[in-house]
């Protein structure tokens, strides 16, 4: 038989008991008469009743348009059966422990009541429920306890979901780990490099969302994280650090909002980062033997390689051997004695969308670039990345086999060293845009006659043997004689307009423009090693 005295004594004992914690508040009563929620006293009908009334006794958030934490506690008679609920309001939402206490508080006031002498509560009964007995103390414990390990078995399974996914590249595997982050924590969250730069976000828009830190804040940081092993508070955020042997290699950055940060949040963020820590360290394990690898593999190409053993390690290595090959070697002032160079110059092609190979040789970075050379544009981007443009740059000529590649670092040396010596220093040169420095070496090696006089001449020389003309002859002696048509075509016991066909026809096959004194200069030079080659020997490179 319902006794609402009874009830009441009840849901006031649990009332009192709630309003003793100082986390949340009592802000309504209802109490069950004949199966319904009736406000206690009676006031005017508000909205939240029919929010009570829809629960069927489970304790839920109610639905709100203010700010903070609304809460409905049911509590239970002796019988099990539903005896009242208690709206509960705070600023924010309490922890697991603290919500499971509220339930146990509901659950345990009927019972409590029902010890009591002569249907009264003994006079310490508040008192009795929150100090509780050993039973309900380690029911409570253990029930938390329960609570929060499965949250963390859930943020660990999506997480580990996401680490053990196929995500392409690594800046998509980065944005991944975010997303999932501030899907789990209900939070912005950015991921940084070992110098603050944001490598992925989730949440938050497209602008910088708080400052950059400089060096010796960074450092701060990261002595507080190795002091404590806890996430560091910085402003507008809560960092974790990913480590290796002492050395930050990136950060997972929780910001702030205005829900505080509970402890799934911090066990998420921690879980990640040690996700993240075995990611980068992964990453640099993986570059620093590519590094290595590319280094023996570099020497051993510009020094003599077979095909068949260049194309398996390549391959290994995920570059393509096959077609045109040039050599490119740089070296910038004042002398870099580490990689600095190196890593420069592999970002570069890596930027520039290039397929190359760099390695380091002394003072100098060496690269087996694919394809045709960027030149200018690669040097633009060193030196943006280094912060230097005094450096100089030589590239070789194009190498078709593997068995070319060290011809093309002879010619990427030569080229560097005539840039290095003359007035401009600091730059690029290629091998084949040398002209007349491919024989005037200062260094004292082989000129490269043959070579030189198939660039210049190379083209006429080929259409005289297709025609059975003298095209080569023609030019010779138009340019020994100044470019007098009179006297060259006397020379050559040939009309005038013989001769100005045949000149139209060196222009049309050349392309050169023979008005400029650089071409002219370097065509008269070639037409003279041309003449003074062993009869009938072949000088154009086949």
């Amino acid at each position: 038989m319902f006794d609402q005295r009874v009830a009441e004594e009840i849901l006031n004992t649990a009332a009192q008991a709630v309003s003793g914690m100082s986390f949340c508040e009592v802000k309504d009563r209802y109490l069950a008469v004949n199966g319904q929620l009736d406000p206690v006293p009676e006031r005017p009908a508000l909205p939240q009743d029919q929010d009570v009334r829809h629960l069927n006794g489970r304790d839920s958030v109610l639905p709100g348009e203010r700010a903070g934490w609304r809460y409905a506690l049911f509590t239970v008679a002796a019988g099990g059966e539903l005896n009242g609920c208690l709206v509960l309001s705070a600023a924010c939402p309490p922890d697991l422990p603290q919500l499971m206490q509220l339930r146990t508080v509901a659950g345990t006031t009927g019972r409590t009541h029902v010890r009591g002498s002569s249907g009264q509560l003994p006079n310490d009964s508040i008192s009795q429920l929150l100090r509780r007995d050993d039973m309900d103390q380690r029911i409570l414990s253990l029930s938390a306890t329960v609570l929060e390990l499965e949250e963390q078995a859930r943020i660990r399974d999506a997480l580990d979901e996401r680490a053990t996914s196929d995500l392409g590249d690594n800046e998509s595997k980065d944005g991944s780990l975010a997303e999932v982050l501030s899907r789990l924590t209900g939070r912005p969250i950015c991921i940084e490099d070992a110098f603050g730069h944001i490598r992925a976000a989730a949440g938050i828009g497209s602008s910088r969302p708080y400052p950059r830190l400089g060096a010796a804040a960074r450092s701060r940081t990261a002595q507080l994280w190795l002091a404590s092993g806890s996430p560091v508070r910085e402003p507008r955020r809560l960092v974790a650090l990913a480590l290796s042997h002492g050395e930050v290699l990136g950060a997972i950055c929780m910001l702030e909002t205005d829900r505080p940060v509970t402890a799934s949040n911090v066990f998420a963020l921690k879980y990640a980062t040690r996700l993240l820590e075995v990611e980068l360290s992964h990453r640099r394990s993986l570059a620093r033997l590519e590094l290595k690898l590319g280094r023996d593999l570099v020497d051993e190409l510009v020094s003599g390689m077979d095909g068949a053993t260049a194309g398996i390690r390549t391959e290994a290595l995920g570059y393509d051997i096959s077609g045109p090959q040039h050599v490119i070697v740089a070296e910038w002032q004042p002398p870099r004695t580490d990689d600095t160079v190196v890593v420069a110059l592999r970002r570069t092609f890596l930027e520039l969308r290039t397929s190359a190979l760099v390695s380091r040789r002394s003072d100098m970075a060496v690269a087996v670039v694919r394809g045709s050379p960027l030149g200018a544009e690669v040097f633009a981007v060193v030196a943006r990345i280094l912060r230097s443009a005094t450096g100089a740059m030589g590239i070789g000529g194009p190498s078709l086999d593997v068995a070319q590649i060290p011809r093309s670092f002879s010619e990427a040396l030569h080229a560097l060293h005539i840039r290095a010596g003359s007035s401009d220093r600091y730059g690029v040169t290629r091998f084949d845009q040398l002209g007349i420095y491919r024989i005037l070496d200062p260094a004292g090696g082989e000129p490269d006659l043959a070579g030189y006089i198939d660039e210049w001449l190379g083209a006429l020389q080929r259409a005289d043997d297709n025609r059975g003309s003298h095209l080569v002859q023609t030019l010779a002696q138009y340019l020994d004689h100044g470019g007098n048509y009179d006297s060259t075509a006397q020379s050559l016991t040939i009309h005038r307009s013989t001769l100005r066909y045949r000149m139209k026809s060196v222009r049309q096959i050349t392309g050169f423009d023979l008005a400029d004194p650089e071409t002219r200069l370097n065509l008269h030079v070639a037409t003279r090693a041309w003449r003074l080659r062993p009869h009938g020997a072949p000088f154009h490179v086949p």
